[in-house]
């Protein structure tokens, strides 16, 4: 399975959308900020779509945070500001712990982050429209196979 990690879009979602059409994923997780994007995004290609509201979406437009067991896999999703992932992961690494999650998808800092913690993948796909510290929008791209995780940084 295909799965396209995207966040903090914050209105824009030209360049995103075209990339999604072009690697065609089969699942869409959306790590928050602009919720109403995701919404857009799942309306232009219709797959499926996991989303988290993020700090710069309305209290009421999402969930904080969402569980979702895949393929014998746990994911966990939250958009991070409530684990002040500006300043470190290890509260957010330790929140996946509590909840048995084999992979943290999260945003905010706009920065891409993947890496592998013990056994939790702790996965921030960046901002693909307002990148921090590089001029290229990234996503990431996870393949989920009969168990096994495979995952990288995609840069558009």
């Amino acid at each position: 399975m295909k799965i396209a990690v995207i966040g903090d879009t914050h209105g824009r979602i030209e360049n995103i959308r075209r990339e999604l059409k072009t690697i065609k994923p089969e699942l869409i997780f959306f790590t928050g900020d602009f919720l109403s994007d995701a919404k857009r995004i799942y309306h232009h290609l219709g797959v499926t779509l996991h989303a988290v509201a993020g700090n710069c979406d309305f209290h009421d437009s999402g969930p904080a945070e969402r569980i979702l067991d895949l393929e014998g896999k746990r994911f966990y999703m939250v958009h991070g500001h409530q684990y002040g992932v500006k300043n470190s992961v290890n509260s957010l690494y330790y929140r996946g712990l509590e909840l048995n999650a084999d992979v943290v998808l999260f945003g905010h800092t706009h920065i891409p982050f993947c890496e592998q913690i013990e056994d939790i993948w702790l996965i921030n796909p960046g901002s693909p429209s307002r990148p921090r510290l590089d001029k290229k929008g990234s996503y990431a791209l996870l393949y989920l196979e009969k168990g096994k995780i495979e995952v990288g940084i995609e840069y558009i």
